[in-house]
């Protein structure tokens, strides 16, 4: 306690002493507060991925081992490969694909929209569309050329893989709203699905060729940084009500486009 009155004494602060006293169980008890400990979680995440992203980022520029490890690896792939399996993975792909990921945008934001929470289908909304935007800003920057070793030829950039990143960003905040919501096992299960389904899809753009492993893992910590920043920001701001600041007529039309969306209730006649 001597060494904290004494910090505020040296920055000219004058406090009275309770509050002095006081404070390091205030801090204690925002330490155990579950909503702190969220928030920190989410902005250590954030800054986990940028970090991640950006160390990728720099690899690529630098041509470090991890990148040139990249064309020797796909080259393994591509010689190892199925024809059986490429053609699953084709299938798997389109898990993370933009008309993919839009549809279940829709149906999940339909769905929070029906129980009459818009504030989470607007989270639903901004992960989605905003990973979108990012990821092509992101990928006009790096302009890397895609692998010459594909089962399928695509004309757009390399870096960073667009279905990871949207896969990552959009299935992550679902998981998170479930989890938010419903039993804790209910919420694990959530998080354990949206990450296989991340895995699974990222590995398919390596197996069929589109995509160098860099490539795979700059999008999964882009979508990971985006969805936590989303999340962070919905958190800070639970208090506040979208449907407040939007006209009325907009707020009633979103509700029977929500309603209309989702199948009916069966009736328990």
């Amino acid at each position: 306690m001597p060494r904290v009155a004494h910090a505020l004494e040296i920055r000219g602060l004058t406090l009275p002493p309770a509050v002095v006293r006081r404070a390091p169980d205030a801090l204690a008890a925002l330490a155990r507060d579950p909503l702190t400990r969220l928030r920190i979680a989410l902005a250590a995440v954030l800054l986990a991925a940028l970090g991640s992203f950006a160390h990728l980022a720099e690899d690529y520029l630098t041509r470090d081992p991890l990148v040139r490890w990249d064309v020797s690896f796909a080259g393994w792939l591509h010689v190892h490969s199925s024809p059986t399996l490429v053609s699953v993975f084709e299938v798997v792909t389109y898990g993370g694909n933009a008309f993919t990921l839009a549809l279940v945008t829709v149906l999940a934001g339909a769905v929070l929209l029906r129980r009459g929470a818009l504030n989470e289908a607007a989270l639903v909304a901004g992960a989605a569309l905003g990973i979108e935007l990012l990821n092509a800003v992101v990928k006009l920057l790096f302009h890397r050329p895609r692998p010459e070793l594909a089962f399928v030829h695509l004309d757009t950039y390399s870096f960073p893989s667009g279905h990871a990143a949207g896969s990552t960003a959009l299935y992550a905040t679902i998981a998170f709203l479930v989890a938010r919501r419903a039993r804790p096992a209910a919420g694990w299960t959530a998080a354990l699905v949206a990450l296989l389904v991340v895995v699974v899809v990222g590995f398919s753009r390596l197996y069929l060729g589109v995509h160098y492993l860099s490539d795979v893992l700059a999008g999964v910590a882009l979508g990971s940084a985006w969805a936590a920043a989303c999340i962070l920001f919905y958190d800070l701001r639970r208090d506040g009500d979208l449907s407040a600041r939007l006209p009325r007529s907009v707020v009633s039309l979103l509700g029977r486009l929500g309603a209309r969306a989702s199948p009916p209730t069966p009736r328990s006649d």
